[in-house]
């Protein structure tokens, strides 16, 4: 806006100059004369206007267009940063999605079936024979690799710790057949440690004969002190 009214008054200023140039003077003898020393003066001060006006709006173009090219710049590095962070979060969850079907629906870890306990309601948990699984803390070590200790997991509901041993009630289940795939579609918030997206999870069908559809979700990711992600805010989509 200052650069502009400078322009306009440099006109107005050139405009001036140049009718101050159109005087004459008038002779005793009745000839008029064009005075030469302040025409050339007119003319001097008119080019230095037109320059401090040319240079005022050049200037002004200049300062637009880098303006434009700063906000272009910043525009494509924050895409660029969100397409990083979005790829990154797509492999977590993708890695929590198995995660939390093996530990919640199947087991991940090697079973005796004939060696089991039970609980009060008679089901049935298995002694697990992997090396270094003795306990609760030895299956929820291995589960919080992908998981974030900052949120509850419900481990003991499919694991039991007793006289040493750890065990599993391995309760198989099959997967949602109309599941097709998930994307992390966009970042959604930053807050301190943490950072939340969306996933769209996409299905085909249903049993009820509905159309393909998808269906959105909030996912997020904790960042640990050493940089290292893990699932935080998680829905197993199947």
């Amino acid at each position: 806006m200052k650069k502009t009214t400078i322009a306009i008054i440099a006109a107005a200023m050139l405009c001036g100059l140049a009718s101050c140039g159109n005087k004459v003077s008038v002779h005793d003898n009745g000839s008029s004369t064009a005075p030469t020393k302040a025409s050339t003066e007119a003319s001097d001060a008119s080019a230095e206007v037109t320059a401090a006006a040319s240079g005022a709006v050049s200037s002004a173009k200049t300062t637009s267009s880098a303006e434009s090219t700063t906000t272009a710049s910043g525009a494509n590095a924050a895409n660029s940063e969100d397409a990083a962070l979005i790829a990154k979060a797509q492999e977590l969850f993708t890695k929590a999605c198995e995660t939390s079907f093996n530990y919640s629906v199947g087991c991940p870890y090697t079973l005796d079936t004939s060696n089991y306990i039970e609980n009060e309601y008679g089901w049935q948990f298995y002694l697990i024979t992997s090396p270094g699984i003795n306990s609760l803390a030895d299956v929820r070590a291995d589960y919080q690799k992908v998981f974030s200790d900052s949120y509850p997991d419900n481990i003991e509901e499919t694991y039991k710790e007793e006289n040493g041993h750890a065990y599993c009630l391995n309760g198989a289940r099959g997967s949602n057949i109309f599941y097709v795939k998930s994307e992390v579609v966009s970042v959604d918030s930053k807050d301190g440690s943490e950072i939340f997206f969306t996933v769209r999870n996409y299905y085909d069908g249903s049993s009820w004969g509905d159309e393909p559809y998808s269906e959105d979700k909030k996912f997020s990711a904790v960042i640990k002190s050493d940089g290292s992600w893990r699932a935080g805010t998680f829905t197993l989509p199947y």
